[in-house]
C-alpha cells in the first residue's frame, strides 16, 4: 500500500444525529462515545419525568459486563479470522511478521471481576485492562471532546436499551435500518478508489493529484447538497444520499476506466451536469 493509499484510508469520526442529540462515532472502528448516548438518554427520561441515570449505574451491573464480555469474544474471533486469512492468502506471506494473535481464552470471567460489598462491579480497574481496550475504554487526556468512555456500537446500543425505549428505537433506526455506517464506509472506499483512478487515468502534470481529489470531493458534496465539511449534518444522515454518493463514485470510476472520461476538465463537466434523483 502506498503512502497515498494510507492517507485516504482513514477512520473518519462522524457526528451522527440521534433524535435531539448527536453521537460521535468512527465509521471504520464503529467505536462511539458512551457519554453522548447517556446525555441524549437522560433528556428523553427527563421529558417523561424519570430520574437521571449515571453511567456508573449501568457500568456496575453484571448484565452489562456479561454483554461486554460477549462482544469482546466476538470481536477477537473476527480479528483472528482476518489475520489468519491475511497470512493464508497473501502473496508475501514470508514477509508478514509472526504476530501473536490474541487468545480468546483471556481468563476474565464475571466471577473473577472485582465487586463491592453490594456485589456491584468495580469497573474502573476493568476499563484499564488491555483485555477490553478494543471494545470499551476510558479516555481522560487529550482534547475535551475526546474525553469520556468509548465503546463498540453493540455496547452503545446496549446502553441505549438501558436508558430509554425511544432512544433505543432511534439508535436502531439510524444504525441498523438506515445502516448509516455501512453507507459511509462504502462511500469512503469508493471515493478512495475514485482518487486512485483519477491518479492513474488523468494524472496531474505536476505529479500531485491531491488538489484534484479535494476539488472533486467538494463538487460531489455540493451536488448532493452536503454543505457541512465537519462531521455529518442532517442531510448526510439520510441513507439514500449515502447510497447515491457510492453509486455516483462507482460510475465515475467506470467512466475513467472505460476512457469515456479522458481529462480532468471533462470529469468536472460531468459532475457539474449530473442530475441527482433521490
Amino acid at each position: 500500500m502506498t503512502e497515498k493509499d494510507k492517507k485516504l484510508k482513514t477512520n473518519q469520526m462522524m457526528t451522527i444525529q440521534i433524535g435531539d442529540g448527536q453521537v460521535l462515532i468512527g465509521h471504520k472502528t464503529e467505536i462511539g462515545k458512551l457519554n453522548d448516548v447517556l446525555e441524549i438518554g437522560n433528556r428523553y427520561r427527563a421529558k417523561k419525568g424519570l430520574k437521571n441515570v449515571n453511567l456508573e449505574d449501568w457500568l456496575r451491573k453484571e448484565s452489562t459486563w456479561e454483554f461486554i464480555i460477549k462482544v469482546n469474544v466476538e470481536h477477537l474471533k473476527k480479528s483472528n479470522l482476518q489475520i489468519h486469512d491475511w497470512r493464508e492468502n497473501s502473496l508475501f506471506s514470508d514477509e508478514i511478521p509472526n504476530w501473536e494473535i490474541p487468545s480468546l481464552d483471556f481468563g476474565e470471567t464475571l466471577k473473577n471481576f472485582p465487586k463491592d460489598i453490594k456485589g456491584r462491579i468495580l469497573y474502573s480497574e476493568i476499563l484499564k485492562s488491555k483485555e477490553f481496550q478494543s471494545v470499551i475504554k476510558s479516555q481522560r487526556g487529550g482534547k475535551p471532546e475526546n474525553r469520556g468512555v468509548w465503546a463498540n456500537l453493540y455496547i452503545l446500543l446496549d446502553l441505549a436499551t438501558f436508558l430509554d425505549v425511544d432512544l433505543k428505537y432511534e439508535m436502531y433506526d439510524v444504525f441498523i435500518h438506515s445502516n448509516i455506517l455501512t453507507h459511509r464506509d462504502n462511500g469512503g472506499e469508493s471515493f478512495k478508489k475514485l482518487n486512485i483512478a483519477i491518479d492513474k487515468y488523468i494524472p496531474s502534470e505536476s505529479g500531485n493529484s491531491e488538489g484534484r481529489f479535494i476539488m472533486i470531493a467538494k463538487m460531489l458534496r455540493k451536488k448532493l447538497e452536503i454543505t457541512s465539511t465537519k462531521g455529518y449534518n442532517e442531510k448526510e444522515h439520510n441513507s439514500q444520499i449515502q447510497q447515491k454518493r457510492d453509486e455516483i463514485e462507482k460510475n465515475l470510476i467506470f467512466a475513467l476506466e472505460s476512457k469515456i472520461v479522458t481529462s480532468y476538465e471533462k470529469l468536472k463537466v460531468i459532475i457539474t451536469n449530473l442530475e441527482i434523483n433521490l
